[in-house]
């Protein structure tokens, strides 16, 4: 719990950045490759958020980085088939 309590203003800012992304994403209308720019900025910026707030908490290992690219590429593709028929 205090860790969460350390990180509060970072997870707050990072949960503002996202949902305004996804946001424009799912409501304005786009075209699938500027939807995907940001798509990949916004989970650049997670990857980079998660792994700056690991670094500075001294509990950075492989694992971390893996899941952290994990969830970003798994989240790009599902994102790539779900608009598919739009490439």
């Amino acid at each position: 719990m205090k860790k969460i309590q350390s990180h509060i203003l970072l997870y707050i800012f990072e949960m503002i950045i996202l949902a305004v992304g996804f946001i424009l994403i799912l409501n304005i209308d786009f075209t699938f490759w500027t939807q995907f720019f940001i798509l990949t900025c916004l989970l650049l910026f997670y990857v980079f958020l998660g792994l700056i707030r690991h670094t500075r908490d001294h509990d950075i290992s492989y694992k971390v980085v893996i899941e952290y690219v994990s969830i970003a590429l798994i989240i790009a593709l599902l994102f790539v088939f779900i608009n598919v028929s739009r490439i």
